[in-house]
């Protein structure tokens, strides 16, 4: 029987009962029982999983769900004859989930923060019926901080629990403090120094594993920026995040996307279903979290949000993606804000136009110390913007994982030129461009409005100019609307294509395009000509190959941009 595609719920149970298709991850169960360690940090990006994982082992280990545990677990892994362990449903659950707290004040961060405690707290002991109603009124007392509420939470539970175990979990530990270290650094040191509030948190549930009372803990988060300065007051934590038997802890395999396929929408002649793995192959696969490789993953929002609106009439919808994944431009600006403008530049040029860029991978951040372009570069690893493709000799080479993730930095530079140049990029002002290239199949509008933004540069502007950064201009103005699939740098079997862009099925382009430009600096305008000539022989070499072969209704151009002469297309017949 057919199930549904899984809603947006990060409850575990709601998704079992509504008869959604669920990704199996408790296979994992066992391997996480097995460590050595009891205290874990898992990281992963954003809308990666991370909540119905945690919601999974609650329902897993907690005691109040030991009746259900057929209902919740018997078609799944954990629940199969000598799969199950024999932690299972033995555990008070104490569950915490800090995404919700809001950063724009500062200063009520803590008291925000406060707040979530003091109420998974005393939902914990009504759930369990711990303690007396005089006794859950010394929690309400505005003055107390969330360490004084733990050990008073600890007390109580002790009392009347004295041989019961506290299994911790906590959702998004470092949401609010990874917002500050981007807004605001001096208030994140501060909340996480040795007399920080974060730290004694983590310092009085470190107090209480001691005295048997936690006896496990699994916290989730995006980085490891708050892990360094938190766990020296908790410094019993297993950093899994880059272990590659817990690679796909998280996130969805291929093979475990065609499952979810098959087992949901998928009817015989209704949809061509190696040609919608290819695609969101392209568009949605890529991440990759260890050095030791590990297959790519899927981002598990992305992958449902297209696949439910493709599931309406079985056709591409308008959007390949989720805003509520890719909406935040601005979090690679924060990211890359705090470093030299020369260093920003190199990280960008090299992700934007070659899409991949070499460096070490930082697990430990020192606040101590200046923020560095190899900070920057593994900020971005962790928040999804980067992922590892290979390791070579200790150098980890970093990509873009996916489509969708290009289109953040596409959306990104668009705002760097529109601040910094006083560029404006408008759709409605471009809409010419689009209309020409997908009615016409030229391209004379674009180099029109590429030739405009070049025009007022200022002759140092042109010194360093490259035909990488033509390529960007040319990628931001495209990059506006989703007619086209943009790729940049495409290897294929006789070289490396500058610009390919196919047509998106949910739009009506007529054409394709492929794209090699050139650049020529003022000391090699003598040779216009020569390499006009070798663009040409450079793009008769390309169209030859079978993959571009395959492709209707290409038109082929090579686009020669100089000091003097601004802008020039020529059609290769």
């Amino acid at each position: 029987m057919k199930k549904q595609i899984p809603s947006k719920t990060s409850n575990y149970a709601e998704l079992i009962r509504e008869q959604a298709y669920y990704i199996d991850k408790t296979k994992f169960i066992g391997l996480l029982e097995q460590l050595s360690d009891n205290y874990l940090f898992f990281l992963r990006p954003r809308r990666f999983g991370k909540s119905l994982l945690i919601s999974m082992l609650e329902h897993y280990y907690g005691i109040q769900y030991n009746d259900q545990f057929e209902e919740l677990f018997g078609n799944y892994y954990i629940g199969q004859p000598g799969n199950t362990t024999a932690l299972r449903n033995s555990y008070y659950i104490l569950s915490f989930n800090f995404s919700g707290i809001k950063t724009e004040d500062s200063g009520r961060i803590e008291s925000e923060f406060n707040s979530e405690v003091y109420n998974v707290i005393i939902n914990f002991l009504n759930d369990y019926d711990i303690g007396t109603e005089t006794e859950k009124d010394i929690f309400r007392n505005p003055d107390f901080s969330s360490p004084e509420l733990l050990r008073n939470f600890f007390t109580i539970f002790s009392k009347y629990r004295p041989s019961g175990k506290v299994y911790i979990l906590i959702d998004e530990y470092d949401h609010f403090t990874n917002d500050l270290f981007s807004f605001n650094q001096e208030h994140f040191q501060e909340v996480v120094s040795r007399n920080g509030w974060v730290r004694k948190f983590y310092e009085t549930i470190k107090i209480y594993t001691g005295k048997g009372i936690v006896s496990r803990f699994f916290a989730t988060g995006v980085t490891p920026v708050t892990l360094d300065s938190m766990t020296s007051g908790f410094n019993i934590g297993l950093n899994i995040t880059l272990d590659i038997d817990f690679h796909n802890l998280a996130g969805f395999t291929e093979a475990e996307l065609k499952e979810l396929i098959l087992g949901t929408i998928y009817e015989e002649g209704k949809f061509d279903l190696d040609k919608l793995l290819g695609d969101m192959r392209a568009w949605f696969n890529g991440s990759r979290f260890s050095r030791r490789g590990g297959e790519k993953l899927y981002n598990p929002q992305l992958v449902l949000s297209f696949l439910s609106a493709f599931h309406k009439d079985y056709t591409y919808p308008e959007e390949i993606t989720d805003n509520n994944v890719t909406s935040d431009w601005k979090k690679i600006s924060n990211i890359l804000s705090k470093l030299p403008k020369a260093d920003r530049d190199y990280i960008i040029e090299h992700v934007y136009v070659e899409e991949a860029i070499e460096g070490g991978l930082s697990t430990q951040f020192n606040l101590e110390m200046p923020y560095r372009r190899a900070d920057a570069i593994s900020v971005l690893f962790y928040n999804g913007l980067l992922t590892i493709d290979k390791e070579e000799y200790g150098i980890i080479r970093f990509v873009i994982p996916n489509y969708v993730i290009k289109t953040i930095y596409w959306e990104y530079l668009r705002a760097v030129y529109e601040m910094e140049q006083n560029i404006s990029f408008d759709l409605s002002e471009k809409a010419r461009i689009f209309k020409q290239m997908a009615s016409e199949g030229k391209i004379d509008y674009l180099v029109e409005e590429v030739s405009k933004i070049m025009e007022p540069l200022k002759d140092n502007d042109f010194q360093n100019f490259r035909e990488s950064n033509l390529k960007m201009i040319v990628i931001s103005i495209l990059s506006l609307n989703r007619i086209f699939i943009i790729d940049s740098e495409r290897e294929i079997s006789n070289g490396r294509l500058d610009l390919l862009l196919t047509r998106y099925d949910a739009y009506d382009s007529k054409y394709q395009f492929l794209i090699e430009f050139k650049y020529l600096k003022m000391k090699d305008e003598s040779k216009y000509e020569q390499i006009k000539n070798e663009g040409i022989a450079q793009l008769q070499r390309y169209r030859s190959s079978e993959e571009i072969k395959r492709l209707e209704n290409l038109k082929c151009y090579l686009v020669l941009f100089s000091k003097k002469k601004i802008g020039e297309a020529f059609l290769i017949q």
